[in-house]
């Protein structure tokens, strides 16, 4: 039987784009795609290499993509073989995106739709799952808005034991990751180290901290918790993160990609929102809890390392009293 093939283009951040895979997933069984390419971020289609329909990834920053972008320059545009050997096209984004998959749709014999990617300010308060399922739903689709799930494989969960081992960790530790992608939507770090501290006091339990490349200003926190030989986590690609935390027993980290990949892998994983809406933007997941604090901008910028607060918020607590337990 030939190959029924689609092409799924994104170019948003991780978060967005494990939302959007979740569909994605559910489309490859709905409508019996037996291949899926990818044009998009390779480090964020990488986390889906266990995936029987995963084809090939083009990278999304390239000259065709803007070439579609603009009616006239996409007349002379010349689509490669991944394009042209496509059933469907689906194009994830924002209103721009909405050119691209008008230019191509002209181009091609396939169809193409045009999916936004997450609902604006002005559209009915839902979870992003529910409004790209309605859309779905439009085109004769019938997704259910299922969360992504993924299972890293057996190769890379050996090789994240072994990291752990050379971390000498000798019990599975508590993932953070307090780093998102907007410095306003992340806890005060003042918060996160009484939380360190917390768990190296009252569970002691391991913990694993990870810090993201654009996220210089924790410095401070990774300093602070040197005291407790807490190992820093920097630069590991996206399936070597994604089997390490697969072997941990519970996460905790703000509104970031990061949180939505341990939702997905299944880790009881709790998320601090703060100014973003967790109605909209929760990581998906029955092991995934979101909490939204509330915290002043100019909060941001406080630290002082030897002035730390007793931890008392009794939600976290209780979240990771509960889970530790049953895996550390």
């Amino acid at each position: 039987m030939k190959d029924k093939r689609a092409v799924v283009f994104h170019q948003g951040a991780l978060g967005d784009f494990l939302i959007a895979a979740g569909a994605v997933d559910e489309l490859a069984q709905v409508a019996g795609f037996t291949r899926i390419d990818f044009w998009s971020k390779p480090e964020h289609v990488s986390l889906l290499a266990e995936k029987t329909y995963l084809g090939k990834c083009q990278p999304y920053d390239c000259p065709l993509a803007a070439a579609l972008l603009d009616e006239e320059s996409s007349r002379s545009a010349i689509l490669p073989d991944f394009l042209r050997e496509a059933h469907t096209v689906f194009i994830f984004g924002q209103a721009s995106s909405r050119f691209m998959a008008q230019n191509l749709s002209r181009l091609l014999d396939a169809e193409v739709h045009w999916i936004r990617s997450f609902p604006g300010p002005n559209d009915p308060r839902e979870h992003v799952c529910r409004f790209l399922q309605k859309q779905f739903l439009s085109l004769g689709l019938p997704l259910e808005g299922k969360p992504l799930k993924l299972e890293p494989s057996a190769s890379r969960k050996d090789a994240a034991l072994a990291l752990l081992c050379r971390f000498g960790l000798e019990k599975r530790p508590v993932f953070i990751h307090p780093g998102s992608g907007g410095r306003r939507k992340v806890w005060p770090l003042s918060n996160w180290l009484a939380l360190i501290e917390w768990v190296h006091r009252e569970l002691r339990a391991p913990v694993l901290l990870s810090i993201g490349p654009a996220d210089q200003f924790m410095n401070p926190l990774a300093q602070a918790v040197s005291q407790w030989a807490i190992p820093l986590l920097r630069g590991l690609s996206g399936p070597a993160l994604s089997a390490l935390l697969s072997l941990c027993p519970v996460y905790i980290g703000s509104d970031s990609g990061v949180s939505h990949l341990a939702a997905a892998l299944g880790v009881p994983a709790l998320t601090v929102f703060g100014p973003t809406d967790p109605h909209v933007w929760a990581p998906g997941g029955n092991r995934a809890m979101a909490l939204r604090r509330k915290w002043d901008y100019e909060d941001l910028s406080k630290w002082a390392s030897v002035e730390k607060e007793c931890f008392e918020d009794e939600e976290i607590i209780h979240f990771l009293k509960n889970n530790f337990g049953r895996g550390g």
